[in-house]
């Protein structure tokens, strides 16, 4: 999005890589979880990973206090297993390689 730090002229070239067909797939999922719930694709996301086995925290990129304060108001969400299941389904990593 303009804007975001994706989006300047200096960093793009390392963002690049990871605007994938997967990584396309894995956002529109986010979304379509974040209608049905009726919030955010911001918590969404960092409520499906902060749950994740092994995550002890997300790490969070705030560049101001108002994108500070909406990350740190997922506390309270949950998401039902169904949606979890759902982005882990295809966020699965493909093996390319036997």
């Amino acid at each position: 999005p303009s804007g975001s730090r994706g989006a300047s002229e200096r960093l793009a070239p390392f963002v690049e890589p990871y605007l994938d067909d997967a990584a396309a797939r894995i956002t529109e999922a986010v979304a379509t979880a974040a209608d049905g719930l009726a919030t955010s694709p911001l918590h969404v996301a960092l409520a499906w990973v902060r749950d994740r086995p092994g995550v002890a925290a997300p790490i969070v990129g705030a560049r101001n206090a108002g994108q500070l304060t909406e990350a740190l108001s997922v506390e309270a969400l949950s998401l039902p297993y169904e949606i979890c299941q759902a982005l882990d389904d295809v966020s699965a990593p493909v093996h390319r390689y036997p």
